[in-house]
């Protein structure tokens, strides 16, 4: 009897660790993906975040729409700063506010350029070009900020300490100011299962980020630190469910020190860089596709939104028709998102 029992105790702690996630390299974003990520920044669903463990099951459905943002990861092939992040592979470009995935503590109240690069280690942000807001200059991560560990499986956890800085008004006759941002998290993979949400069921392992981001500000005299001031310092709390081969996390839960969500980031479309196929979950047509003077939309309700392959909207039509024709005479070339209030989302191309 006593072999039967651990025999069968065998098969089903393998058939659990077979059924479970596993999330990899490849399962990590790639230069030229595009993600679109709406936002509810006001979450009703009722769901008991904080449980871990295995085969769980989430159901994120019926999620409210309150911001559609992007996150277009580029290839830095032209960058002209790109030596000076020789780790890098792939940035998003624009103001912080506007991009929907992990970004670690990297100085996203800026414009900008964040720069990322993954291995057989993870997901990795090595710093941010500012365009506007600290001035043009690079802001490194030292080391480079871990956003998602690989391989990764239910219960590994990787921690990891980081920080970025920026010098003002570097003079020895003087005293210079030093912004500094200290981020000590540990990412765990605290539960699997499977999650549900409008754009789809996954399969998901769940990764909790916990930790605490530190801002201070110095004042240096040459080599001496005449000040030293902490200005803020924030929890960080986050659940990202990974799915295989997605490349991005399905959905992500942002929550203050108790658990409580303050707002849920959840996927919407992608555009795969080694495919070019948008994947939508409700029927509709653009037509020509790729279009030059104009391009008919059809099946689009209440509000459409054309966006760029920053983000921008570049053009609403409210209340369109069933078939709606748009006038492309104004458009650079390029890859647009067009949106609708329903959540149907379509790629288009202007040649």
């Amino acid at each position: 009897m006593k072999s039967i029992f651990l025999t069968f105790f065998a098969i089903s702690i393998a058939a659990i660790t077979f059924s479970q996630t596993t999330i990899e390299e490849t399962d990590l974003m790639m230069p030229g993906d595009t993600f679109l990520i709406h936002i509810d920044q006001s979450p009703e669903v009722i769901i008991d975040i904080a449980s871990e463990g295995a085969d769980l099951s989430w159901d994120f459905t019926g999620l409210n729409n309150d911001v559609s943002n992007f996150a277009c990861y580029a290839p830095n092939n032209e960058l002209e700063f790109q030596a000076e992040f020789p780790l890098s592979e792939f940035h998003t470009y624009g103001p912080g506010f506007i991009y929907a995935g992990p970004g670690g503590g990297a100085p996203l109240d800026n414009w900008g350029y964040m720069m990322f690069y993954t291995n057989s280690n993870g997901l990795f942000v090595e710093g941010f070009y500012s365009d506007y807001g600290m001035g043009y200059r690079s802001t490194f991560n030292t080391p480079a900020e871990l956003l998602m560990f690989t391989s990764a499986i239910f219960s590994d956890s990787e921690e990891n300490n980081s920080y970025w800085e920026v010098v003002v008004n570097e003079n020895n006759t003087d005293i210079d100011t030093t912004y500094r941002r200290n981020v000590d998290k540990t990412l765990t993979a605290d539960a699997w299962g499977t999650i549900m949400t409008d754009f789809g069921t996954y399969e998901v392992l769940r990764i909790h980020e916990t930790g605490v981001s530190v801002d201070s500000v110095f004042g240096n005299s040459g080599p001496i630190t005449v000040l030293s001031m902490e200005v803020a310092r924030d929890t960080i709390n986050n659940y990202y469910f990974w799915a295989k081969e997605v490349r991005h996390p399905v959905l992500t839960v942002h929550c203050d020190y108790n658990d409580n969500i303050e707002q849920i980031d959840y996927l919407m479309g992608t555009i795969y860089s080694d495919s070019q196929t948008f994947k939508t979950n409700i029927n509709q047509q653009v037509f020509p596709n790729p279009a030059q003077n104009y391009v008919t939309l059809h099946n689009f309700s209440k509000k459409i939104e054309i966006f760029n392959s920053l983000g921008q909207i570049v053009k609403t039509i409210e209340n369109p028709k069933q078939i709606e024709t748009v006038d492309l005479s104004n458009f650079i070339k390029g890859i647009y998102i067009i949106t609708d209030t329903n959540n149907l989302n379509k790629k288009l191309i202007i040649k």
